[in-house]
């Protein structure tokens, strides 16, 4: 006896939920209506928003003058929920990328009304056909709804018409449901939604080629209950703040993660570009794997005062009245505007470039480092990639984003490290630029907070204002010269404080860095002995009551090796006590090459675990610096942790690190390289920035310290171009020994 079949019978309620709950909201609505105008080939799309009171009736139209539909499309393509027909073709008859791959964009009219009205032509003929949601929802089964299609043959020209109605509304609902403030989101929305040409252009002219059609938007109103907005038509333009910028950052990433960007600062007129190439890597232990060739264009806008007006004098103007605007308005363009946008080719996926949504979290790293990193706001971006069998990442049926898959996460890092090459390069301006021209370290900034200097220059001018004569500025200039040094003299044991505070913090951010490094060393230690040492207990009560030579082997051989262990847990926190002191200890004569050792020794199992070999030569075994051993291990040590990672990125089977202790005249130099994929383009000025890193998801915190730390042993750190990996040198006055 055969056993029954059914088949799935999809209830006709399915459209308004394809329509209605997978689509975010109005405004997406209307996007994926102006993305299907897209993909018909149209050179245009009008939207149209009309009101006829005395019906009591709102339409929503979307027109364009694509190559229209046939009826054979309308019914086996429009009218099938989910059709493959545009995920199957990829590319429109002009060469567009087609946007509408899910095929259920067209359903999305569902949210703004009650009917849609779809009237096409193709050839001469319009076809044409009414889908009634309200009849839809009475309707049990997809199968039971009848439609009703009209086909005439009436000369038209081709191109599609939707229009979408909503009955039984009031001018007030209207205003409820279509405010000003709404309405000009929408416009936002549809101003965003395609790049201006100036960055196709760019990207074309630095290897990147992106299908862009030119594809023109308006905003038509009719009758509206909105006095703004009644009987207007406005054309949709990209936004005007664009070349405004004090920063960008722009350029081409290949599928394998080689970058080839350009950097400009328009603080500085006539300063060329400055060329980055870089070979971007990813945590392929979380999975990330590169989203395939993307272009990139990211501009930053400070937004402090003295910026505000810069950015106001390059020509920012009122987009309406083209008068230029104030600082108010200026932040108000900016609030508008700012987002980092991914654009499919030549249409954005949305959320990415909303206000609201910091997909980068560029706001969560800022808070960790307000003075060097950039936030949410400062930042109008365009990022282009290519489709989806080609970069990997998919887009969510909801139309609210990309699937959270490795590509889209290796697409976060990718960008997220061109904003931190960005970022590096505005601190470094920003601080020579207010800071006299020169580098500052923490201890120069703590040395100014004591510096009377700027205070006896304002008393010298307080006195010439006063016209006191030469002979009695002399008396008060000696009284003030004393309590100025007095106070100088007391505020010194301040800032020595203050020095050795930071100083301690330092070394136990180091510490922190290298954690990891405790755990593992310290539990394998720890293991061993929780487990050994019950046995011990129970094999010496065995052998109270039977003695055996075996078990006394045993408890031999097996307390020799908790000895050991003991040992092992005692010289771990032996070589990292320096690091967790909570009192700076005075400076001592430091044996070089000991130092050195015992910083490779902290990281002695991970080296191992690694297959990572190290060397430690010098021309004199007794060569000693004076210091402080906390700032010596911070800077060997970050060294080390920042080799064992980049090591970690290599296929090489021969993983090296080499320290080489050498005496040049005076001094005393240290030369610290390994063989791993080495620094990036030209890049070398800013390893010792705070904030700077190149590891993904880097805190930029390792180098930075390191910098720190030297300066207070009184030597320098520099990274040096090396062919075969990562170099640095280090040097001390000396020789000593």
């Amino acid at each position: 006896m055969s056993r029954p079949t059914y088949k799935i019978r999809p209830a006709a309620r399915l459209i308004r939920t394809i329509g209605q709950d997978l689509i975010k909201d109005i405004y997406a609505a209307i996007v994926e209506l102006v993305k299907n105008s897209y993909d018909a080939d149209s050179p245009d799309v009008v939207i149209s928003f009309n009101y006829e009171e005395k019906s009591s009736r709102l339409t929503i139209g979307v027109e364009d003058h694509g190559h229209g539909m046939s009826e054979d499309i309308v019914t086996n393509q429009w009218l099938v929920p989910a059709t493959d027909d545009k995920l199957v073709r990829k590319n429109s008859s002009r060469g567009r990328v087609l946007q509408g791959r899910k095929g259920i964009g067209r359903f999305a009219a569902a949210i703004l009304g009650q009917r849609i009205l779809l009237e096409t032509t193709q050839d001469g003929v319009t076809t044409s056909l009414i889908l009634d949601m309200e009849q839809l929802e009475s309707t049990q089964y997809l199968d039971e709804f009848d439609i009703l299609i009209d086909v005439i043959k009436t000369g038209k020209p081709n191109g599609t018409r939707l229009e979408i109605e909503r009955d039984g509304v009031s001018p007030q609902e209207i205003r409820d449901i279509w405010t000003p403030k709404q309405l000009h989101k929408l416009l936002v929305e549809l101003r965003g939604l395609t790049a201006p040409a100036e960055v196709y252009e760019m990207a074309h002219s630095q290897g990147y080629e992106i299908h862009h059609d030119k594809f023109e938007m308006e905003l038509q109103f009719g009758e509206f209950p909105l006095e703004d907005y009644s009987n207007r038509n406005i054309e949709v333009e990209p936004f005007p703040v664009l070349d405004l910028y004090d920063y960008k950052i722009s350029g081409k990433v290949d599928a394998s993660g080689k970058a080839e960007l350009a950097f400009e600062n328009q603080n500085v007129p006539g300063l060329p570009p400055e060329k980055i190439q870089l070979n971007i890597p990813l945590d392929i232990s979380t999975g990330e794997v590169y989203p395939g060739e993307i272009f990139l264009d990211l501009r930053v806008y400070d937004r402090d005062p003295d910026s505000i007006d810069h950015i106001i004098k390059r020509g920012l103007k009122n987009p309406t009245s083209g008068e230029y605007v104030g600082k108010q308005e200026a932040r108000k363009i900016l609030d508008e505007y700012y987002g980092v946008g991914l654009y499919r080719e030549q249409f954005k996926i949305r959320p990415y470039g909303e206000q609201s949504f910091d997909w980068l979290e560029l706001d969560k790293k800022r808070v960790q480092d307000p003075s060097h990193k950039i936030g949410h706001n400062q930042v109008i971006g365009f990022i282009y990639v290519r489709p989806e069998e080609q970069s990997g990442l998919q887009e969510k049926s909801a139309r609210d984003g990309l699937v959270e898959n490795g590509a889209y996460y290796g697409l976060v890092t990718v960008v997220s490290l061109a904003v931190n090459e960005l970022a590096a390069r505005r601190s470094r301006y920003r601080e020579k630029a207010q800071k006299g021209g020169r580098s500052r370290t923490l201890d120069d900034e703590v040395n100014t907070l004591f510096d009377f200097d700027d205070t006896r220059k304002r008393i010298s001018k307080g006195l010439d204002e006063l016209g006191i004569s030469q002979k009695e500025r002399a008396r008060v200039g000696a009284v003030v010269e004393k309590v100025l040094e007095d106070e100088k003299h007391k505020k010194s044991v301040i800032a020595r404080k203050i020095r050795d505070t930071i100083a301690i913090y330092q070394g136990q951010a180091t510490l922190g860095k290298i954690t990891h490094v405790l755990l593992h060393e310290g539990r394998k230690h720890i293991k061993y002995i929780s487990e050994t040492v019950p046995r011990i207990a129970k094999w010496s009560s065995h052998m109270r009551t039977s003695p055996s030579e075996e078990l006394a082997s045993k408890i031999e051989e097996r307390g020799d090796k908790v000895i050991s262990h003991s040992k092992g847990l005692r010289y771990l926190f032996n070589k990292i006590e320096p690091l967790a002191r909570t009192r700076r200890s005075p400076n001592k004569n430091l044996i070089v090459k000991t130092e050195v050792q015992n910083a490779f020794a902290i990281f002695a199992s991970e080296l191992d675990s690694a297959r990572i070999s190290f060397e430690v030569n010098t021309v004199d075994d007794k060569l000693y610096v004076t210091g402080n051993e906390m700032d010596f291990i911070t800077v060997i040590s970050n060294l080390i942790e920042n080799s064992i990672f980049w090591h970690s990125h290599s296929k090489s089977t021969n993983k090296k690190i080499s320290v080489n202790v050498l005496t040049e005249d005076d001094k005393i130099l240290i030369e610290y390289s390994d063989n791993g994929p080495g620094f990036q383009g030209g890049n070398l000025s800013l390893m010792f920035e705070p904030g700077y890193s190149m590891k993904p998801g880097g805190t930029g915190l390792g180098l930075a310290l390191a910098g720190e730390a030297m300066s207070r042993l009184g030597g320098t750190i520099e990274a040096k171009h090396d062919d075969r990996g990562a170099a640095f040198e280090i040097e001390f006055k000396g020789p000593q020994q």
